[in-house]
């Protein structure tokens, strides 16, 4: 625990091995692995999971409303 009066260093999630490191590094001080590489691909898979949730809320909807 940090001492009473003192800001916390600022830490980010590395996307690869799930650990938090200082929000200046550019290389994870864990797994070695780019950080904006690997934020840059999360980002692309996360957009990708939300247009196929898209479309798949669309072919519901309208599976719906061909039953009806």
């Amino acid at each position: 625990m940090s001492e009473p009066g003192r800001i916390p260093v600022p830490l980010r999630l590395c996307r690869g091995c799930r650990r938090f490191v200082r929000i200046e590094n550019e290389l994870c001080d864990f797994c070695g692995e780019d950080l904006a590489a690997l934020e840059a691909a999360h980002a692309a898979n996360v957009a990708e999971i939300r247009d196929v949730t898209e479309a798949l809320r669309a072919a519901i909807d309208e599976a719906r409303a061909g039953g009806a």
